[in-house]
């Protein structure tokens, strides 16, 4: 029979349990998950503009080197094969690694609170 504030470790998750029967790692894993959906989807946008902007500063350096005949009006004549290349990058790229870093941070969190409530 487990009573009113009793904590235990499960796997390297913490758990604690409330007066109402209700598990404080379930509402701090359901807020994690809401937090990386919302990280997730707004680093996509960022990721896909940014990569975008350095997919045609590299086009530019690209057809600098090579000599590519310029365009009048745009910065380089197929601007948009290196936009579309250097977004999709991006938009893969940032959202993959801002997850990982904060799941990392969360591994070393829940590690150290485990550690340090597991006294007994």
């Amino acid at each position: 029979m487990l009573c009113a504030g009793l904590r235990r470790t499960d796997i390297g998750e913490r758990m604690s349990l409330t007066k109402q029967g209700e598990s404080e790692g379930a509402r701090v894993s359901e807020d994690r998950v809401g937090r990386n959906i919302g990280v997730g989807c707004f680093t996509f946008f960022i990721g896909g503009v940014s990569g975008g902007m350095t997919g045609v500063l590299i086009g530019k350096l690209v057809s600098f080197f090579t000599r590519a005949p310029a365009c009048e009006g745009v910065p380089l004549c197929n601007w948009y094969v290196f936009a579309g290349y250097g977004a999709l990058v991006g938009a893969l790229s940032l959202p993959v690694f801002a997850i990982w870093r904060l799941r990392r941070a969360d591994l070393r969190s829940d590690g150290a609170a485990a550690d340090s409530s597991n006294r007994g």
